[in-house]
């Protein structure tokens, strides 16, 4: 099984299932839960590992835009 905690720390953006977007603040992958923004609400939540759905919820993560000119 793809190890959430891997995926959380790579990532920026976490959106459950059905949920609203949230910008992921910090990892705290000894306690088993990172924490989370809601871009709309401006409310902080705590999301332990285990309760994350890798079938349904989705993760992006930041890239670098390469420029050429």
């Amino acid at each position: 099984m793809t190890d959430v905690k891997t995926i959380v720390e790579s990532a920026a953006i976490y959106i459950p299932f059905n949920c609203e977007g949230t910008r992921i603040i910090a990892t705290f992958g000894e306690d088993g839960y990172f924490l989370c923004e809601g871009e709309e609400t401006g409310e902080q939540y705590e999301i332990q590992f285990d309760e994350v759905d890798l079938a349904n919820d989705m993760f992006y993560k930041l890239e670098l835009i390469e420029i050429s000119g």
